[in-house]
């Protein structure tokens, strides 16, 4: 038996699916932000582009919708 509660989980199905869900989200949010940070260069050169903006707000709204997700999967392993 390990003194510690987190050193056993790794045995356990429900924690894996747990961490395994934490590390799309984390994969899908850099994604994202890499892809905003083009949009947002792309911006600079064209700031009247209303397609560009459109993007990036969708992007930063999907990124906020990914940190809800991750602060929900993360208080489930805590």
């Amino acid at each position: 038996m390990s003194m510690y509660f987190y050193d056993e989980t790794d045995d356990w199905p429900e924690y894996q699916i747990i961490k395994d869900d934490i590390r799309r989200l984390e994969k899908e949010y850099l994604e994202i932000q890499n892809e905003l940070k083009e949009v947002e260069s792309a911006i600079g050169s064209d700031p009247s582009d209303a397609v560009l903006k459109a993007k990036v707000h969708r992007l930063k709204r999907k990124m906020k919708e990914i940190e809800q997700k991750l602060d929900g999967s993360l208080s489930l392993y805590r």
